[in-house]
């Protein structure tokens, strides 16, 4: 199957919680917003869940950071499919200032972790 036709919106056969090709665009563009041992996973509706340990940190009262929960448009999961390699990471470039706001007061050691859900598109 050509890269640019998607399937489904379920990972390519890499494995539960693998990113298809059009969300690990995303990832790679954005993981520097995050720390480096942090994870992401896509859901089963095509969102990408993203976490990391926090077990080490003083402040933490759990093991994990409060999720961060980024969620496509379909219109712009659509685009990237369509587009060539280089098109998609200018693409996910693009919306990394939408990102960003989205993490404005963010604080992944809530004492209630509940997700961040931040709108990409």
């Amino acid at each position: 199957m050509r890269d640019t036709v998607p399937s489904s919106t379920q990972p390519q056969s890499a494995g539960v919680g693998s990113l298809d090709r059009v969300r690990s665009v995303f990832w790679q563009a954005y993981r520097h917003l995050f720390p480096p041992h942090s994870l992401a996973a896509q859901t089963a509706n095509g969102s990408v869940v993203i976490s990391w340990s926090i077990m080490d940190e003083p402040h933490a009262r759990y093991p994990y950071a409060a999720p961060v929960m980024l969620r496509f448009d379909e219109a712009l999961v659509e685009a990237m499919w369509k587009a060539d390699a280089r098109l998609r990471v200018r693409i996910a470039e693009k919306h990394e200032s939408t990102l960003r706001e989205g993490l404005r007061g963010y604080d992944p050691f809530s004492r209630f972790p509940n997700a961040r859900v931040v709108n990409i598109g």
